[in-house]
């Protein structure tokens, strides 16, 4: 017959054993989490750091579209400019032609013999001013080309100015991931050493 002091002793032994193996599958499910938490974490800086690397060649290209950009509009400008003194230089001599036209006429009127040079010199000077006016035409035309490829420029930076601010704004997403990162990796380390 058992007496109540060895059965006590043994539903403590039991007790003790129970409380042992609750700690030891405490201890494995904590080191599982732990594990997982780890890959979890390496995934995630794995991810943000490439999306980092992403922001960086996005952020470069957009730098590269934005000289380019940059040089068609000045491109564009001196065109305009160029366009424009020519147009200036059309309108002056035209003023010079139109000039020589009237003293052209006056000598007409003067003399009857003085006539046929001066008709001459008239039809001379109209067919100037038509050539004149054909090349102040086409300084307007190129003008107006040079106008619109500054347009265009002017568009082109714009967008290369938007794709460097997305690829700015992604790389401090990128910056931000790769900092959560390293603050969960802390608090990992931290549990493992509690």
């Amino acid at each position: 017959m058992t007496s109540p002091a060895t059965s006590k002793q043994s539903t403590d032994r039991g007790q003790e054993g129970f409380e042992s193996q609750r700690y030891q599958d405490e201890s494995t499910l904590a080191r599982l989490a732990i594990s997982e938490l780890q890959r979890d974490l390496q995934r995630v800086e794995d991810q943000s750091r490439q999306a980092q690397q992403d922001a960086q060649g996005s952020r470069q290209l957009a730098q590269q579209a934005r000289g380019a950009a940059q040089q068609a509009q000045n491109q564009a400008r001196q065109a305009q400019n160029q366009a424009q003194q020519a147009q200036g230089q059309t309108q002056q001599t035209q003023a010079q032609l139109q000039q020589a036209q009237n003293q052209a006429q006056q000598a007409q009127s003067e003399a009857q013999q003085a006539n046929q040079r001066a008709q001459q010199a008239e039809v001379h000077a109209q067919q100037a001013q038509n050539q004149l006016q054909q090349a102040q035409n086409d300084a307007q035309q190129a003008n107006q080309r040079a106008q619109q490829a500054q347009d265009r420029a002017d568009q082109a930076n714009q967008q290369a100015q938007q794709a460097e601010d997305q690829a700015q704004q992604a790389h401090n997403q990128a910056q931000q991931a790769h900092t959560d990162a390293g603050q969960i990796r802390m608090t990992v380390r931290q549990l493992q050493h509690a």
